[in-house]
């Protein structure tokens, strides 16, 4: 008896598979984040909170250990931690990836410029 209820149960849950992938679009489709923006919620409250956060880093310690490398003076002392024991320069790829994403996400003209001021730095 246990084996007839596997064995049906499973049956409907292939039938039932089947029949709700043949109802679901053939292709799905992506879009430029550009193309979205968040109003008044618990995301764009996250999303200012990361805003913020981002504009906090001072983009001077983040391009310490690139200057370094290049036989230049830095502006600033590079972070602690990662950025002084043997990972220096790692967060600076996440920081400039993290301001990219944010830029096209919100537009916001501060990031744009903090963005803008890396990458001519890095130049």
């Amino acid at each position: 008896m246990n084996l007839l209820k596997t064995i049906l149960s499973t049956s409907v849950f292939a039938i039932a598979s089947v029949a709700l992938h043949a109802q679901l679009p053939a292709k799905v489709e992506s879009f430029p984040v550009r193309d979205v923006r968040l109003t008044a919620s618990p995301f764009k409250h996250a999303e200012d909170m990361d805003i913020r956060y981002l504009l906090g880093i001072d983009p001077d310690r983040l391009l310490a250990p690139y200057l370094k490398e290049a036989g230049l003076s830095p502006k600033a002392k590079n972070y602690t931690n990662w950025e002084n024991t043997g990972l220096d320069g790692h967060i600076g790829g996440h920081y400039l990836s993290a301001l990219s994403y944010m830029y096209a996400a919100t537009g916001n003209k501060e990031i744009k410029a903090r963005l803008d001021y890396m990458i001519s730095e890095l130049k």
